[in-house]
């Protein structure tokens, strides 16, 4: 889901409509991502996709950021569109689709612009009642064959058993799936859940150790190519002050967690006035760390390159600095030297 800049609508007539859906068709034909459903209202967008390869970010970025650009530029006017970074929430298989897809189908219906979801022309809920609108660039099928028959009706008909089921959200208040979620961003099992724990290493302890620091010798060039590259952004992006995108914030996290690069250094590189601007810089980062194992998973990723290159007997010593199997971060800003 991406929103507004202070609730501000993203589009505003039907050619602001039609570039971000062009937009979305080009992201999701060029990622490779399957689209299951979407919604795009007057100030957010919500999007159920599946990425078979780790490429949501650079996606998302790509079609967020491109189509701000092209806005402005329509408008004459400069300042941010979307309300700094997409949330994402990961969803655990084809038996919790159904329920986030009426979900996010029903949006329109709860902010009272219909009556019914099918008469919302920015939504992918009329090619689900009527295959003869089905955009192509949508993958309907990939997700009617969720259907596991638990809404009676006409045999295997799972389109017409997908419409019985919204149906039934019509005619009672929904709650939000999410609710439920692990965190806010994990919706599944317990097995599910403690599988992502386990994959990202998430153990929540305060505060960092001192050993975090001595990860040191590492170049605070690379770890910000590294995010830069990571988030499709262009090398100034780093340093512009008031940007609300992550990148900034990860970038002088890693920085002073892994690079001996004084305050003062890294103060120019972010667009600081000050050196002991610095650890403002990553403080909401910080905090956002203690309990986000997707985050963890981020930064994870993008030191993967980082800390590979620094092994590499080609580029730096290998006494030098930690190799790519060494650096772990886990929730809670923690870190760790596995060898």
């Amino acid at each position: 889901m991406a929103r507004g800049n202070a609730r501000q609508s993203i589009v505003h007539d039907d050619d602001d409509r039609e570039r971000l859906l062009n937009r979305l068709e080009h992201t999701i034909r060029r990622c490779g991502w399957e689209l299951l459903c979407f919604v795009v209202m007057s100030n957010h967008l919500h999007l159920l996709v599946k990425t078979p390869r780790a490429n949501l970010a650079a996606g998302m970025q790509g079609l967020l950021s491109g189509y701000a650009l092209w806005a402005a530029r329509r408008r004459g006017r400069g300042g941010h569109l979307f309300q700094g970074r997409y949330r994402a929430e990961m969803i655990e298989d084809g038996s919790y689709y159904w329920t986030v897809r009426r979900y996010v189908h029903l949006n329109p219906v709860r902010a009272r612009l219909v009556e019914r979801p099918e008469d919302y022309p920015r939504s992918s809920y009329a090619g689900y009642r009527y295959p003869q609108k089905r955009r192509p660039w949508v993958a309907h099928e990939a997700l009617l064959a969720a259907w596991r028959g638990d809404y009676g009706g006409d045999g295997d008909d799972a389109p017409s058993a997908y419409v019985r089921f919204v149906e039934l959200g019509l005619r009672a208040p929904l709650v939000s799936p999410f609710r439920e979620a692990f965190g806010g961003w994990a919706l599944g099992s317990r097995r599910f859940v403690d599988q992502l724990r386990a994959q990202s290493s998430a153990v929540v302890t305060n505060p960092p150790p001192p050993e975090a620091r001595q990860l040191a010798g590492l170049d605070p060039e690379l770890i910000c190519a590294a995010v830069i590259e990571y988030y499709g952004l262009d090398a100034s992006s780093l340093a512009r002050r008031h940007d609300p995108h992550v990148a900034r914030s990860v970038a002088a996290w890693l920085c002073r967690r892994y690079t001996e690069a004084p305050h003062r250094v890294l103060a120019e590189k972010f667009g600081l006035s000050r050196a002991d601007s610095v650890p403002s810089l990553t403080r909401r980062l910080e905090a956002r760390l203690s309990s986000s194992i997707w985050l963890a998973r981020e930064l994870n990723e993008i030191m993967q390159p980082v800390t590979a290159r620094a092994a590499s007997p080609t580029s730096i010593d290998q006494d030098a600095g930690p190799g790519p199997d060494e650096i772990r971060i886990k929730a809670g800003g923690k870190t760790e030297n596995k060898i």
